[in-house]
């Protein structure tokens, strides 16, 4: 897992009504970020073009949520969820993502991601869910008898915790409260 630093307590609030606009290649290469992606990050265009995608990811951010990510979308089948990001000074800001695969000719050629706004409650229990998913898997990789042990090479058991916090967070993206922006 890429390990981005430094990290601060500062969390940055996205307009209620932005779209924030990524697109990858097959290898999650940066293709293209709209203009809300660039302000809130605190990277260039330049900087992001050609980059890896997880260039902004947050190290709180459970590494098997993006594992389920990517095995969804390489099954053809668009993802969601609430994902902490990192800006280049070390900031955060939550977001609701939705990635999709992108085809062309019948051939995933790429990912486009939208971000929107995420209210607080929302903000609240994924976060609470991923922290409980971090406890789970220190404590079942220490059962193991694992120092350090390598996320990808997880347990069933984590992974049945990770894809009920995953449809949880799907879950919230549902029950947007009437009067708020979703």
């Amino acid at each position: 897992m890429r390990l981005n630093l430094p990290i601060t307590q500062q969390e940055r609030e996205i307009d209620a009504y932005a779209s924030i606009v990524c697109q990858t290649d097959i290898k999650g290469c940066i293709t293209y970020v709209n203009p809300a992606f660039v302000a809130i990050s605190g990277f260039t265009e330049q900087e992001l073009l050609g980059a890896p995608q997880n260039i902004v990811r947050h190290p709180d951010m459970p590494e098997v949520v993006f594992g389920d990510m990517w095995n969804t979308l390489r099954s053809g089948l668009p993802w969601s969820g609430l994902v902490k990001n990192r800006c280049k000074n070390g900031d955060f800001y939550w977001v609701r993502t939705n990635v999709t695969p992108t085809w062309e000719r019948g051939v995933c050629s790429g990912y486009m991601a939208v971000c929107t706004w995420a209210s607080r409650a929302d903000i609240d229990a994924a976060d609470k869910a991923y922290c409980k998913l971090e406890k789970e898997y220190a404590r079942i990789s220490a059962q193991r008898g694992k120092a350090d042990p390598l996320r990808r090479s997880m347990p069933a058991a984590i992974l049945l915790v990770a894809r009920a916090a995953a449809d949880m967070a799907r879950s919230m993206m549902r029950a947007v409260p009437a009067g708020q922006p979703g």
